[in-house]
């Protein structure tokens, strides 16, 4: 079980959303989705939701982004036991356990998908007036989510790949440009190749700058008539992550590769290194080998390039080259003695 905070938006969206009211009908018919319960609103027609979250959200005018929303989804081996019943169970016990029993809520089970889900639209505005505290708090989000994965013996969260044949719309593009993006960022180094090979795939990314400014602070991906934020499609695709991933790797390219001074194998009845690995050593040594020849050369070549090898070589100068490349080491002085009296 995996809980994901999404973005806010206003109430109107995301019930139109959850009941697939700008939907296609002819895709998302009645039987694609149902209410398996709610809290605190007046009916379950669409405008009776609506108002019903935004007339509690007036007693706090304050809060920018009332609307919450979670999607709770399970792996495709819990579909056969999670039953409405089931899945109404979990949800609320999420509701409670993640401090959201004290606020309205409705709760919306999609079927298009062979991935069982729920959503759960949520006021942050609770009964009191106030506002919900925990309701955007990814960190409890996860711990209620392990602890309940452990509770009704769910499979362990996993990455799927999903079923591109049963999206539409939004939804197939954002999972096909998840799925391009992680690929093109396994095989990144920078911005300019991760651009490439997402171009290659007729994905483009749009940045977002401050405004006024040059300074870069977002991303977007847009595939044909689809644009998608950077954080919709994963935390790895957010322009903080990514920047810091690609700093990590220039400065890993970067680094100095230590050298190696000798290696050492340990000679028995069975081979204490596999073949690949020894390979890999002797190759690593004769690539030193071959770095210290050429220092060697350059640093000849550096004390006025007149140390050359052959028959004309001065044993006077070549003295003299030895002394510059090893220089002498002072003698400690001795300690004065001290006359007793």
């Amino acid at each position: 079980m995996v809980g994901k905070i999404l973005k806010s938006g206003s109430f109107g969206s995301k019930v139109d959303y959850v009941t697939r009211e700008k939907h296609d009908k002819k895709l998302f018919t009645p039987d694609t989705w149902r209410i398996l319960g709610s809290n605190g609103l007046m009916g379950e027609k669409r405008n009776q939701i609506v108002a019903s979250f935004e007339a509690q959200a007036m007693q706090k005018p304050k809060i920018s982004n009332p609307a919450g929303h979670i999607t709770l989804s399970f792996a495709t081996e819990d579909k056969p036991k999670l039953s409405d019943e089931k899945m109404l169970k979990i949800a609320l016990d999420y509701i409670r356990m993640m401090g959201l029993d004290k606020t309205q809520w409705l709760i919306v089970r999609h079927y298009e998908t062979d991935k069982p889900h729920c959503h759960i639209v949520f006021n942050m505005v609770g009964d009191n007036g106030k506002r919900m505290e925990s309701g955007r708090n990814r960190y409890k989000n996860k711990h209620v989510c392990e602890a309940l994965t452990k509770r009704y013996r769910l499979a362990l969260p996993r990455q799927e790949t999903p079923d591109l044949e049963k999206l539409y719309g939004l939804e197939r593009a954002k999972a096909e440009i998840r799925i391009a993006a992680y690929e093109a960022l396994r095989n990144s180094r920078d911005w300019n190749s991760f651009a490439i090979l997402l171009a290659r795939k007729n994905i483009h990314i749009i940045p977002k700058y401050r405004r006024g400014t040059q300074d870069m602070q977002g991303v977007s991906f847009q595939m044909g008539d689809y644009k998608v934020k950077g954080s919709d499609v994963g935390e790895a695709f957010k322009y903080k992550s990514l920047e810091h991933y690609f700093n990590t790797r220039s400065q890993q390219n970067a680094a100095p590769r230590p050298a190696v001074s000798s290696l050492k194998f340990q000679q028995s009845s069975e081979p204490s290194v596999t073949a690949d690995v020894l390979n890999m050593a002797q190759t690593t040594a004769q690539t030193v080998g071959e770095v210290a020849a050429d220092l060697a050369m350059g640093l000849a070549g550096a004390i006025g390039g007149c140390f050359q090898t052959g028959p004309d070589y001065d044993p006077d100068e070549q003295r003299l080259a030895w002394e510059l490349t090893h220089p002498r080491k002072k003698k400690p002085n001795k300690p004065t003695q001290q006359i007793k009296p």
